[in-house]
């Protein structure tokens, strides 16, 4: 969150203990000694690769616009108005269905955190692109597509649909690293059956193919043309995206829509549906190309679905929004090499986790083919195709810096198993169990707070502090232990406040704030001192907050 008024905090990548022995939970490779700094490594496990999975093809398809609410994956409300979609459906069959699976709240986020494997804090593409340029991805990123180009050569390829990510018709190629690229460059389309297409930086305009019928005739001919060579494609639909209309007749089953704006403007649900079922009936087609026996298939949403559509028990806060509506997304991985097929995953997990997850389904390692330089966000989901037990700690993280809808509010969220924080950009924030309350209609910070969830909310600040890319972390020069007391001293940057905080243990949920903590200043260091620390072990870490 780098916007004016908003609340910027840094936590000190740094634990302190006072007695000399190791605790159970401690680094193994680290004795802890008195005052003795400990760098806690916050970059994410990637699991080794499978000696098979560089055989096998990787087909990421992304709808746009389609959340959680439009599935009949997801939604069993009665209220609901749900489009068929037995083709998404049959990925189940085969595959893992994600139930929390968060995005970010629009496109272009969302892509550009799967392309590179790090959050829109750290590319700058935390907004969708606007047409002068705004939250444009860089050439100085690394893509998924020029690290296949670079460590799996033997590999195929390409984008087909949506690009979104930069201007220019060229730019899926120069910016993205797509060798071959068909598609659209901007976020919509302006008539699905008339509009600019893009191959390969050449433009036709007026183009009359349908749409989301082109990307499968593209995609489909592209993947046979391959023969025996493993390939990587991303197919992008427009659909549902506005604007909405009533697709061809032999793509779905909403033959008695009149088309006709009026109608559209007043019903406009029946139409998004037409399209959800349009863009079904096309990857069914899609998915008869490819040989599914060696085929990676990867189904998600890139953000919610949009307030005028969205439905129950999700009747507010939709695309643009930093609520459930906007983040939580539908997620299908198809794999011949799932374990135990057909499963239901509750894990915590985001968009940014499929570039470590298609990464590995190709045979490489994230922490092997990123330069260590770079920081990735990104955790593979590959032990949870392999139904293996999951570490615990997964959090999801979403942002927000502008949206078209004046009503959605700008800002940040980060979730664990239970509990959801948003901070809003100026400071205000929420809480909410999502465990008791799915659809977030108690913020718990109107209220007192139960011991689990201030606990929840501390863990949850200090994660939402990690997300922050422009507060400096506070140096520490020097660490003490006298007496009863124990004291950190960090160099003090102008217009910053530090707290200390303690905990008896390493784990998330142990760490609050330390009340009773003194803060002196002098000759630009910080000292924060705890007077009474406990005798048995304790933790320390530092909190630098900007206003």
């Amino acid at each position: 969150m780098n916007s004016s008024g908003t609340q910027l905090w840094k936590v000190e990548r740094r634990y302190f203990t006072n007695p000399s022995q190791n605790p159970g939970n401690a680094p193994a490779s680290a004795a802890i000694y008195p005052g003795m700094k400990i760098l806690t490594c916050l970059l994410l496990a990637i699991t080794a690769s499978r000696s098979t999975a560089a055989q096998q093809n990787i087909l990421l398809i992304i709808a746009d616009d389609y959340g959680q609410d439009s599935s009949t994956l997801y939604n069993t409300s009665a209220a609901a108005s749900l489009p068929p979609t037995p083709h998404i459906a049959s990925l189940r069959t085969g595959g893992v269905l994600f139930r929390n699976a968060w995005a970010h709240p629009t496109c272009s986020p969302t892509r550009a955190s799967v392309l590179t494997g790090r959050q829109p804090f750290r590319t700058g593409v935390d907004q969708a692109l606007t047409p002068a340029g705004g939250g444009q991805l860089q050439t100085s990123e690394l893509t998924l597509p020029e690290i296949f180009t670079a460590s799996a050569p033997g590999y195929a390829t390409a984008q087909f649909g949506k690009w979104h990510l930069s201007t220019g018709p060229n730019t899926p190629i120069t910016t993205g690293g797509w060798p071959h690229f068909a598609g659209s460059i901007q976020g919509a389309v302006q008539n699905y059956s008339s509009w600019t297409k893009v191959v390969n930086g050449t433009t036709t305009p007026n183009y009359t193919t349908y749409a989301t019928t082109d990307v499968v005739n593209d995609a489909a001919t592209w993947i046979q043309a391959r023969g025996t060579q493993p390939w990587f494609v991303w197919v992008a639909f427009n659909a549902p995206h506005t604007p909405l209309h009533k697709p061809p007749n032999s793509l779905h089953s909403y033959d008695s829509l009149s088309g006709t704006q009026a109608n559209i403007t007043a019903n406009p649900r029946p139409y998004f549906e037409a399209m959800v079922e349009a863009m079904d009936t096309e990857i069914g087609r899609l998915l008869a190309a490819v040989d599914r026996s060696k085929t990676h298939i990867i189904f998600m949403g890139d953000n919610g679905t949009a307030p005028n559509v969205i439905q129950p028990p999700w009747n507010t806060h939709g695309k643009g929004s930093l609520y459930e509506g906007g983040v939580r997304v539908p997620l299908l991985i198809n794999s011949p090499g799932i374990i135990s097929p057909g499963r239901e995953s509750t894990a915590i997990v985001h968009a940014v986790d499929l570039f470590s997850t298609i990464l590995e389904l190709a045979g490489m390692n994230a922490g092997t083919v990123v330069p260590g330089s770079i920081p990735i966000d990104s955790r593979s989901l590959v032990p949870i195709l392999n139904n293996q037990t999951e570490a615990a700690g997964r959090t999801a993280y979403s942002e927000i810096a502008a949206d078209e809808n004046p009503s959605n509010r700008m800002g940040a969220a980060v979730r664990n198993t239970t509990h959801k924080l948003i901070r809003f950009t100026g400071g205000d924030e929420e809480l909410y169990d999502l465990a008791a309350d799915p659809y977030e209609t108690t913020n718990l910070l109107a209220g007192t707070l139960t011991t689990t969830s201030s606990a929840n909310y501390y863990a949850l600040v200090l994660k939402l502090a990690e997300m922050q890319d422009t507060v400096p972390a506070p140096e520490v020069t020097a660490t003490a232990a006298t007496g009863a007391q124990f004291s950190v001293t960090v160099k003090q940057s102008a217009g910053t406040s530090y707290t200390l905080w303690r905990s008896a243990d390493l784990e998330s949920l142990s760490w609050a704030p330390l009340s009773g903590a003194t803060a002196t200043t002098a000759g630009g260091l910080v000292t924060l001192t705890d007077p009474a620390r406990p005798a048995s072990r304790a933790y320390y870490r530092v909190l630098a907050t900007v206003p």
